[in-house]
């Protein structure tokens, strides 16, 4: 039988609210928060803010981050800094015409993660395999069909 802390961990609702506002700028908040997204000048927009798949990217970076000092906490592991680029690449062509049959998503996103520690190796493997398994937007961009490729680099100060 579940206990009482597992019933209230069992779903966590998250929401977003968006407001167009002018051109392709978007006001979006999240509890007491407040961010906006935006295209490029050269695309038509003010450049207000970062383009939803800049966002897409950034979430997947943000979570790849937070996951990984979770599970470092959680094994005892120690590390002196980390830091994520991702990068992904879409065919254009797919946001353009909803009848053309090329997918909208990214196709291909490359997370480079590098991470300061004097661990093992074998803890360091331990880390990326329960990293892996727990990260909700690496998940999520795995189980869109995309290829999610994650590069660690392990630097040993």
């Amino acid at each position: 039988m579940a206990d009482a802390a597992d019933a209230v961990m069992a779903k966590q609702e998250r929401r977003v609210r968006a407001r167009k506002l002018e051109g392709y700028k978007v006001e979006l908040r999240a509890r007491n928060l407040v961010w906006h997204a935006d295209e490029p000048k050269a695309s038509g927009g003010t450049d207000a803010g970062p383009t939803p798949r800049e966002m897409a990217l950034g979430a997947l970076a943000a979570c790849v981050a937070v996951i990984t000092s979770r599970c470092a906490q959680d094994l005892g592991f120690k590390y002196r800094d980390q830091s994520i680029e991702a990068r992904g690449t879409a065919d254009p062509r797919g946001a353009k015409d909803a009848d053309n049959n090329i997918s909208p998503n990214f196709d291909r996103v490359e997370v480079k993660i590098t991470l300061a520690t004097d661990e093992p190796e074998e803890r360091v493997a331990e880390l990326k395999r329960q990293h892996k398994g727990r990260c909700p937007i690496s998940a999520l961009f795995r189980e869109s069909g995309c290829e999610l490729v994650e590069e660690w680099h392990i630097v040993r100060p």
